[in-house]
């Protein structure tokens, strides 16, 4: 957490930080939807719901105009901003993989659901009076 006396460059480096951790919560949580493991994806959501909550607090960083930049002489800032952009564009492919794939896994339990559901319904345990009466036989 910053506090109130930070200056624009930490406020950066701190979103930059954040926008990193989402995008590596984001990326484990994916890796857990493939091996099926169901209580990683749980932590990596409540991890991703925390980074969320900081970024929020933290705030959006200020983007620097380029008479600020000019007046200021400071280059770091306007790389700083560069890589913010990149982070969040890298973090906008992620969560589109992410959507795509928590779609197609629920597309997939719903036909793994209606499978055995048709599954129980059709082959009962108990045997029907038809069964009963009737057996195969082979004649030689």
């Amino acid at each position: 957490m910053l506090k109130s006396g930070s200056t624009g460059s930490e406020q950066q480096r701190e979103h930059l930080a954040q926008v990193h951790a989402l995008s590596q919560a984001v990326a484990s949580a994916i890796t857990a939807i493939e091996k099926n493991d169901l209580q990683r994806l749980e932590s990596q959501v409540a991890e991703q719901e925390t980074i969320c909550s900081r970024l929020l607090s933290v705030g959006e960083p200020s983007p620097l105009t380029a008479t600020t930049l000019a007046a200021s002489g400071d280059t770091l800032d306007a790389h700083l901003q560069q890589e913010i952009r990149q982070a969040h564009m890298a973090l906008a492919q992620l969560n589109q993989v992410y959507s795509l794939l928590l779609k197609r896994s629920q597309r997939s339990l719903a036909l793994i659901s209606a499978l055995y559901r048709s599954h129980r319904e059709g082959y009962g345990c108990g045997f029907s009076e038809l069964s009963q009466r009737h057996s195969l036989s082979c004649e030689v």
